[in-house]
């Protein structure tokens, strides 16, 4: 039996809409972006916003090295460490909130997985993010008890990848790594009762992609746009894609060969949009191999596409460049819908990352 959602989620829901068709500026409109020059969060990323309760939870490492789970109130008040009893001791990441905040889905580290310890981290394969080692566990929201949903074999290679949870609250999708080093997009339904836990789980492989990573759900719930190598075989030329939940048909959003990927939908006064990282139109700087990756949006059937950020450009008097690559990779849209909160990766081979504010310009209405 399937419990519905309380009516703070259609509050809370209902005060967005509101407020973001007040607003001048929503993702929609926008023109362009301004990006606050101080982090919002330093030493910590992989933040998801919950508007019915209006808390942020975020991962970052304890002095041991380990990442942990925090919550805290957008003013950076109320700050906590979650740490229900009962999860293994390893890395906790990945968090995604149920639509009315009474629980916190994660990954968590197998309690009997050990592993080696590089560039200063402890158990390094297992770092959230990383799709090994790792079970999807829910917690409830006041840290009180938490469930395991999956228990996969522990492995070398296997675990789950960023579990997300649809906005009516009855499905869950998940990347899940498999020996081979390929991938199953996993979707399941989600029921409380009488204790939370999957169903039906399926694992599809649309197309002949081999790593495939959700990325949220349309507002309706009825799409999911996920990321694949579907069509350029090459992970680093990953795209994304949007799957028909009823009919299981899918279609591509994103083209050429450049490099997609942390889809994250957004509802907007005039419909659903996707804000994603992409490599497209960025500069390679003197000295760095590898290229950096900004913000972008389109709608959610691919048309529209704009870039939002210009962090990876060496265009002159750029003020968003720090003359380094930096990579965009998940947003938490706010509230009023006329800023996110940006997860900023900036070391890769440390999995570590910061949490900025970008805002939303537009062109003067005429």
């Amino acid at each position: 039996m399937r419990r519905s959602i309380s009516s703070a989620v259609c509050i809370g829901l209902c005060c967005f809409l509101s407020d973001a068709s007040a607003q001048s500026c929503t993702l929609d409109r926008a023109t362009g972006t301004t990006i606050d020059a101080q982090p919002m969060l330093k030493n910590g990323y992989g933040n998801r916003w919950n508007f019915a309760t209006n808390s942020i939870a975020f991962m970052q490492p304890d002095a041991t090295g380990f990442y942990r789970i925090y919550t805290m109130k957008p003013d950076g008040s109320a700050r906590a460490e979650f740490n229900p009893p009962g999860l293994p001791s390893g890395h906790r990441g990945s968090v995604y909130w149920y639509p009315d905040g009474r629980y916190l889905l994660f990954t968590a580290q197998k309690p009997d997985w050990t592993d080696t310890k590089m560039f200063g981290i402890p158990a390094y394969g297992a770092l959230p993010g990383w799709g090994t080692h790792d079970d999807i566990w829910i917690a409830s929201a006041d840290a009180t008890r938490a469930w395991r949903l999956t228990n996969d074999p522990n492995t070398k290679r296997e675990g789950e990848l960023l579990p997300v949870i649809s906005p009516d609250g009855q499905k869950v999708a998940w990347g899940m790594r498999q020996a081979d080093k390929s991938y199953f997009l996993n979707i399941a339904d989600f029921s409380d009762t009488p204790a939370p836990h999957l169903s039906n789980i399926e694992s599809l492989r649309p197309g002949e992609g081999k790593y495939f990573e959700p990325g949220g759900f349309s507002s309706d719930s009825r799409f999911l746009v996920y990321t694949t190598d579907d069509g350029t075989h090459n992970f680093w030329a990953s795209q994304i894609y949007v799957l028909d939940l009823a009919t299981r048909t899918t279609t591509r959003l994103t083209q050429g060969k450049t490099y997609n990927e942390h889809p994250n939908v957004v509802k907007t006064p005039t419909g659903d949009w996707i804000i994603y990282m992409s490599d497209k139109g960025s500069d390679r700087f003197p000295g760095h191999v590898t290229l950096g990756t900004d913000w972008w949006a389109m709608r959610l059937d691919g048309s529209g596409a704009k870039r939002l950020t210009f962090m990876n450009s060496k265009k002159p008097n750029n003020v968003e460049s720090l003359g380094v690559p930096m990579i965009a990779t998940t947003a938490a849209i706010s509230p009023s819908g006329d800023y996110f909160l940006g997860d900023i990766q900036d070391d890769l081979v440390k999995q570590t990352g910061l949490v900025r504010i970008v805002r939303f310009t537009c062109d003067p209405v005429r």
